[in-house]
Order: C-alpha cells, then structure tokens, then sequence
C-alpha cells in the first residue's frame, strides 16, 4: 500500500491511478500518459462498468478507502483528476475527523460518546482505517 493520498501529490495520485487502469487490463491506456488522460472521461477512453469496478477495487486496496453509495457517481468518477482530488479530500477529512476525536479525548470526553456523533456515512471510513 503507498502512502496515504494526502501525503502525495496530487500528480503522483493520478499517475497511480493510470497504473491501476493498467494492471486491470486497460493496456490501450498505455499510448497516453497520465497527464494526457487526467482530464479525459474515462468513459470516452473506453472503460467499461467492469473496468470502473477493478479500479474502484484497486483505489480500496492501495488506498484504504471505503466507498460509500453517495461517492459512485458520474462527477466522482469521470475522469483520473476528479478521482484524485475525491482521494485528497477523503483523506483530508479523516484527519480533521482524527484530530477532532483527539481533541475530544482529551477534554475528558469518552471516545465512544463521540464517535456516535460522526455524520451518517462516516462510520465505515472510520471502521476502514482503524484496522
């Protein structure tokens, strides 16, 4: 697993991206280089539902991220810079979230009391990174 997509540059997440498209069987990607596709659908480029899965797969695996039903969409999806920029901000968001929890614990507050208090749909992410 690299390391966390917030302690990469946004370049680099792209660049993994384009590599996972590669060992998923999307050699055609091969004639372009990352930075030629990040702004390309990745529809128009020929991935099909079976491709988006493997990718969705392989972002789970090197990233540690945990697909929520509201991230798999059309927008989230579109192209290898709008799935690194999701990437950035999912990590982002943890650690806020990791440094609030932090805060709390130390106030005196128990750490289970609080964490009820996460927003519907962040639990999983959370139950993902503590492993």
């Amino acid at each position: 697993m690299l390391d966390k997509p917030l302690f990469m540059k946004k370049k680099e997440v792209i660049r993994r991206l384009w590599e996972l498209l590669i060992e998923a069987g999307y050699e055609r990607f091969l004639n372009c280089s990352p930075e030629e596709l990040k702004d390309e659908l990745l529809v128009d480029l020929g991935l099909d539902s079976m491709g988006l899965l493997h990718l969705m797969v392989g972002i789970e695996t090197e990233f540690g991220i945990e697909w929520r039903a509201s991230d798999v969409n059309a927008t989230t999806l579109s192209t290898l810079d709008t799935i690194a920029s999701f990437l950035l901000m999912e990590t982002h968001n943890e650690i806020v979230q990791t440094y609030a929890l932090a805060q709390h614990a130390v106030a005196g507050k128990a750490y289970f009391q609080v964490h009820r208090q996460l927003a519907p749909g962040r639990e999983p992410l959370l139950a993902a990174r503590s492993r």
